[in-house]
């Protein structure tokens, strides 16, 4: 459906009034021949304003100046009614003046208002000016029409400046939201940082933006930016900038190239052409951490109203900084954790070192080309270094037994699982990865322990860890037994399918395989590795 200018049903409205009083009028006329002669004009002005409404309709974009053009011929044609009439009531044709220039005042504001206010006082006073022999009437008839003018211009001029503002607060007020949004999407600084960035060089209609942050020598360093690449790579003294000033005071700040000369910022604007920029600090509780600076290429683009929009965005990407730095810390701290158990599986069977860390390679390439979501992904391959957690509460004599084990010590073997399972379970942040620890023993067709469980009833992660799991084993010297080859590991693999392991995950392996896949390095693992090797 097209667009219609805002004012087109008021001025339909208008117009067919217009028409229906003249209509009106015309029929009570005495005159005769007036009367004949008024209403050819007024069936001549019917056939124009339909024509005039296929206009509007056929050319919407032509619409402001269908608009002009039609006011035009309006005041022509009212100005031939009273030439018609003699200069016979032309105070009813006054009137008409009246509405056409208010209706211009309302649709297109105060200057246009006064000059057709102007143009109706020229041509009322051509045909009206013979048969008045007073002054007065007409100063005051061209007086009000020029007050209509300005009151119904004044009026809509203010209404639009009012609609304006609410855009424009409605419009920051989504684009808050949105920042709001995509800082509590991710915690992931280089995802959040740009996307917050483009919003706000959106939403304050600036050239260019960017966020530093304190270093520990003291220094500015931009961490993200748009628009500005000169400062990215630059460090910035924090006693010899602006931004540095309001990291200082903890207010916006507001610099100038032309008035505030000798910033160390001051050489990288010229360079670029920027002549202002606008800065607040970036807090997060009673810690200042930077500065989120907009920079605009002319001057005295900032109003009050960006000052107290620019502190609620650095008020959010502090909060961004914030929550990543304590998730990395979070982070850090699970690594360690994570080492620590993967440690101490090693040091209960040294002869098995290394294992979780082939397990969790091959169980995170079968997630991903299972197309396993990026989170439970994650999870899974946790999963995977700590599965044999469980072995530390199992005799060391057992777990180094050169020979066949008996019943008795096959089942204490078996209870690592359930140890595992209570060990994990402890950690709260590990908690989830209990189920999948406890089942990793657990055959496709239910014959596993400590469960017996079968099939779906198995955790996905569980299977996954089962196929990667056997693998590593069969491949991998053990003190009682030497290393099966590659190809007769593959082989047993797949002939357990459907047996002791699920058939889709054997699938996704030996694909892997084939295509040796299996053995790329993966970064996450790699990194827990040098950093056991380096202690």
């Amino acid at each position: 459906m097209r667009d219609r200018h805002p004012g087109y049903s008021l001025y339909a409205l208008l117009r067919a009034g217009a028409v229906t009083v003249a209509l009106v009028w015309a029929g009570f006329h005495p005159d005769p021949a007036i009367r004949r002669t008024l209403y050819q004009l007024l069936l001549l002005f019917a056939f124009y304003s339909a024509g005039l409404y296929v206009l509007f309709y056929r050319m919407p974009r032509q619409m402001n100046r269908l608009f002009a053009s039609a006011t035009v011929v309006d005041l022509l044609s009212v100005t031939a009614f009273i030439y018609q009439t003699g200069g016979e009531s032309d105070n009813l044709f006054y009137l008409a003046y009246i509405l056409l220039v208010a209706a211009r005042s309302v649709q297109f504001g105060l200057r246009r208002g006064l000059m057709t206010a102007t143009a109706a006082i020229v041509l009322f006073f051509s045909v009206t000016l013979p048969s008045h022999s007073y002054w007065g009437d007409l100063f005051l008839q061209g007086s009000m029409l020029l007050a209509t003018a300005f009151m119904a211009g004044s009026l809509a001029d203010h209404m639009r400046q009012t609609h304006r503002e609410l855009e424009r607060k409605a419009d920051e007020l989504t684009a808050l939201t949105e920042v709001t949004r995509t800082v509590n999407s991710s915690i992931e600084l280089p995802q959040v940082l740009p996307a917050v960035l483009e919003l706000s060089a959106t939403v304050m209609k600036v050239d260019a933006c960017a966020v530093h942050i304190l270093d520990e020598q003291g220094s500015l360093q931009a961490v993200a930016s748009q628009g500005f690449p000169a400062l990215e790579q630059e460090r910035l003294p924090v006693d010899q900038c602006f931004m540095g000033k309001a990291i200082r005071t903890g207010a916006p700040i507001l610099y100038y190239v032309e008035q505030q000369a000798g910033d160390a910022c001051e050489p990288f604007f010229r360079d670029q052409g920027f002549a202002c920029a606008l800065s607040a600090p970036l807090n997060s509780g009673s810690r200042t951490m930077g500065a989120l600076t907009v920079f605009a290429a002319e001057s005295n683009v900032f109003a009050y109203d960006d000052i107290e929009l620019i502190c609620v965005l650095a008020t959010q990407v502090g909060n961004a900084i914030e929550n990543a730095t304590l998730y990395k810390k979070q982070k850090d701290l699970y690594l360690a954790v994570v080492q620590a158990f993967v440690a101490a599986i090693d040091a209960k069977d040294s002869y098995t070192r290394g294992h979780s860390e082939y397990v969790h390679r091959y169980v995170r390439r079968i997630a991903d080309r299972m197309n396993v979501p990026d989170d439970q992904l994650e999870r899974i391959a946790t999963a995977a270094l700590l599965h044999d957690i469980g072995k530390i509460g199992v005799n060391s004599n057992i777990l180094r037994k050169p020979g066949a084990l008996n019943d008795e010590e096959y089942a204490e073997i078996k209870m690592h699982v359930t140890i595992g399972e209570q060990i994990i379970s402890q950690v709260t942040d590990f908690r989830d990865l209990a189920p999948i620890v406890a089942a990793h023993h657990e055959w496709y067709n239910g014959k596993g322990y400590p469960e017996g469980l079968a099939g779906e009833a198995i955790p996905l992660g569980a299977r996954i860890i089962a196929v990667a799991d056997a693998f590593e084993a069969m491949t991998a010297n053990r003190v009682y037994r030497r290393a099966m080859s590659r190809e007769r590991a593959l082989a047993e693999i797949n002939r357990c399918s459907g047996v002791q392991f699920d058939p889709a995950v054997v699938e996704v392996f030996l694909q892997l395989a084939e295509e040796g896949k299996l053995d790329e390095p993966i970064e996450a693992i790699e990194s827990i590795e040098g950093e056991r090797v380096g202690s």
